[in-house]
């Protein structure tokens, strides 16, 4: 059975070909959709909500059903397939007999559903390697954009060009489990590739009260992401609503002005400044190792400096791409190039400056002191508030984009699409200059108490131990009471402390 198995390089390449492949079949359907309700009242209000009831879809795939049984994968994905079939029997971008409000209720239910199942199916875990970062990456750039493309310049072919897109994948996952690199996902699985070593199988859940009373907040601020983590979040929001609502209306102005083939150059440029991003991650791979490696500490500066200015080339990007005197094509490459060259560089770095538990831990496992573990109790709870707490930012995130994705969609249709890029660049410009003053401010009297206090020097855990030295503590040296002190100390100080060997 060993010797039938596929390799696992080979696998993985495999994979991320066919899984990049569905995912911009999936994106073509929801263009496509968004197409047809644009033409249902070219409102971009009525677009927008479709483009929420697609938001809804995915965020419900991505809360519930991420859990993966045996052959699920190719359940999804016949799902989807129908409902890509369905789609096509639709008139091509053209309106829907019948009433307004029965048309778009009946493309806002195709739109849920198609995103329900398609999210799911690409969510699904496989007896595949993972998907690479590059390929989410590419995927979370590119996709709009592919789709936009591929639906306005071959509105007739665009059904057919998303079955063949969505097929690879579809075949893959019928694949012989016999043939698959990896065994089938499952429990034993899991606990061989804990790192953890038997702190999931505590199964912790958290009560809703530890939420409410601000168990999230203080949280990150103890693990020092708070101002990060928010960052992050108001930037998912604002610019996942922009991306949800404008589109679609670009796209129709383009086609009245006859320049649809606008939409290759941008596509171009995207691809190109992500070939510029991975062309640099070569060069740069001692340093940006993979999401689950720490930074080294003498680059962390660098890094959080390099990440913090990506919100602000974003926001310019954003504000260029409404400017009137910019709207030639070459300028809209442009725009959107840099755009898409920030967007990457974020992308990248927000996952290594804020590590996961898991990942502190197993970096920096060699200053435990000989004889010490950590208690595995401790360590399910705090995994249990790191899970909880990236659950409730997820799920507020999408809920968010939600309600501001119609009013993104009624701001383009009143002050036009051109009025809503620069609103939303002038707006996030205004705020990262405030965030950055306030932090500045902020730490500059904590910089100024600090020196007005006497220093005091108190040693660390491990230096009470004789670890400095290299000594350890007899037997009987330490009391039960004093040890248990000691090692929630060391745990307290692995979590804060983010550097490697």
């Amino acid at each position: 059975m060993a010797e039938r198995r596929l390799d696992a390089a080979i696998g993985g390449r495999l994979l991320n070909a066919c899984w990049l492949s569905g995912s911009l079949g999936l994106s073509v359907l929801q263009m496509r959709l968004l197409g047809q309700s644009w033409f249902q009242g070219r409102e971009a209000l009525l677009t927008a909500l479709i483009a929420t009831a697609w938001l809804a879809g995915s965020l419900l795939a991505a809360t519930l059903l991420t859990t993966s049984r045996r052959n699920s994968a190719r359940y999804w994905g016949s799902g989807l397939l129908l409902c890509a079939l369905t789609q096509m029997a639709l008139p091509v971008m053209r309106p829907l007999s019948g009433p307004l409000w029965l048309t778009t209720v009946e493309l806002g239910l195709l739109s849920f559903f198609s995103s329900l199942i398609g999210n799911a199916w690409l969510l699904q875990r496989r007896p595949w390697p993972a998907v690479e970062e590059r390929i989410a990456l590419m995927r979370a750039a590119l996709g709009t954009m592919f789709g936009l493309s591929l639906v306005w310049l071959l509105p007739t072919w665009s059904g057919l060009l998303t079955i063949l897109w969505l097929l690879p994948l579809l075949i893959l996952d019928y694949w012989p489990e016999a043939r698959a690199p990896l065994p089938t996902p499952g429990r034993m699985v899991d606990n061989w590739f804990d790192l953890t070593e038997g702190a999931r199988r505590w199964r912790l859940q958290l009560t809703l009260d530890w939420l409410l009373q601000g168990g999230w907040w203080r949280y990150l601020a103890r693990r020092g992401q708070l101002g990060l983590v928010l960052l992050a979040s108001g930037l998912a929001i604002v610019l996942g609503s922009i991306w949800n609502a404008v589109p679609t209306p670009f796209a129709s102005i383009l086609q009245a002005q006859g320049t649809l083939p606008i939409l290759l150059w941008l596509l171009l440029a995207q691809t190109l400044a992500l070939s510029l991003v991975f062309a640099l991650q070569v060069p740069l791979r001692s340093m940006l190792g993979p999401p689950d490696r720490l930074i080294p500490e003498r680059w962390r500066p660098w890094c959080q400096a390099i990440a913090l200015c990506q919100p602000f080339v974003m926001a310019i990007s954003l504000l260029a791409l409404g400017l009137p005197n910019l709207q030639a094509p070459a300028w809209l490459a442009i725009s959107l190039g840099f755009y898409t060259l920030a967007a990457a560089i974020w992308g990248m770095l927000l996952p290594r400056l804020r590590p996961s538990l898991s990942t502190v831990i197993f970096s920096q496992r060699h200053l435990l002191p000989p004889g010490l573990a950590l208690d595995q109790g401790q360590l399910a709870y705090e995994r249990a508030q790191e899970e909880h707490v990236n659950r409730f930012l997820f799920v507020t995130e999408g809920l968010l984009t939600l309600l501001l994705t119609p009013l993104a969609g009624w701001l383009a249709e009143r002050w036009t699409v051109d009025g809503l890029l620069i609103f939303a660049g002038r707006g996030l410009l205004i705020l990262l200059v405030l965030s950055v003053g306030l932090v500045g401010i902020r730490q500059f009297t904590g910089y100024r108490a600090e020196e007005s206090q006497p220093a005091a020097f108190r040693p660390t855990p491990w230096e009470r131990l004789g670890h400095q030295t290299g000594q350890t503590p007899p037997p009987g040296s330490v009391s039960p009471q004093e040890q248990a002190s000691l090692v929630e100390e060391i745990e307290q100080f692995l979590r804060k402390s983010h550097y490697e060997q």
